[in-house]
């Protein structure tokens, strides 16, 4: 995670930082490409006890059992109350996630692009920084599961920038257009964790998202 220097309302990343784009599937390189729908993604069991049905002898159990158990214990935890995070089994449970997290009956969904072919390396564009959507956002995170299904959660403090990126050397590439998301209140983060990123309490901190992660926020 890049570090950034905190700024009254925003948070900027560094003009002519080099960094990699690297994919991050997240262990879900043979999952499909979209959700099933809603009626069959119902139908479809989503429960640890019903792995054998699942799965059928998948050499992916292991990551798909850490799935199920995962979304077992969140929904577990969440009680009554409303959830700040979820694990989503359909594009409609993914909209309705965000709409009530986000507080908006439209929200609208960003992620990361890259233009042309893609180089992995690149530099932040001169100029190339810009927050986006206001105080909130919702990031969902692929899990590894024979069909699509999202962990999504509203982080407390965060905004969310767009970062034009223009390729390093090579004849061809193409640049990206990045979606970030920056922590502005560190304050109570666990001080291994900052002591990882080479931060100090209380700093800014942005991250990007990587392709196949989608970022939504209040339209």
């Amino acid at each position: 995670m890049p570090k950034t220097q905190r700024r009254p309302g925003c948070c900027v990343l560094p003009e002519g930082t080099k960094l990699t784009l690297a994919h991050d599937d997240h262990g879900v390189a043979a999952a499909a490409p979209r959700f099933i729908y809603k009626d069959k993604a119902d139908a479809v069991p989503f429960d640890l006890r019903a792995m054998d049905a699942i799965l059928h002898g998948s050499d992916r159990a292991a990551q798909v059992a850490d799935t199920l158990r995962t979304c077992g214990e969140l929904t577990a935890a969440a009680g009554g109350e409303e959830p700040r995070a979820c694990c989503a089994t359909s594009r409609e449970a993914v909209l309705d996630f965000a709409a009530s997290a986000l507080g908006t009956s439209a929200p609208r969904a960003v992620a990361t692009l890259v233009h042309g072919r893609e180089p992995r390396r690149y530099v932040v564009a001169a100029g190339g920084v810009a927050r986006i959507g206001g105080d909130a956002v919702v990031a969902c995170h692929p899990m590894p599961y024979p069909y699509e299904v999202y962990y999504c959660h509203r982080p407390a403090d965060a905004v969310a920038l767009r970062v034009d990126l223009h390729a390093v050397a090579g004849v061809g590439l193409g640049g990206a257009t990045a979606v970030a998301v920056c922590h502005v209140n560190t304050t109570t983060w666990d001080s291994a964790y900052l002591e990882l990123l080479k931060a100090s309490r209380g700093d800014a901190i942005c991250h990007y998202m990587p392709q196949g992660y989608v970022l939504w926020l209040a339209n």
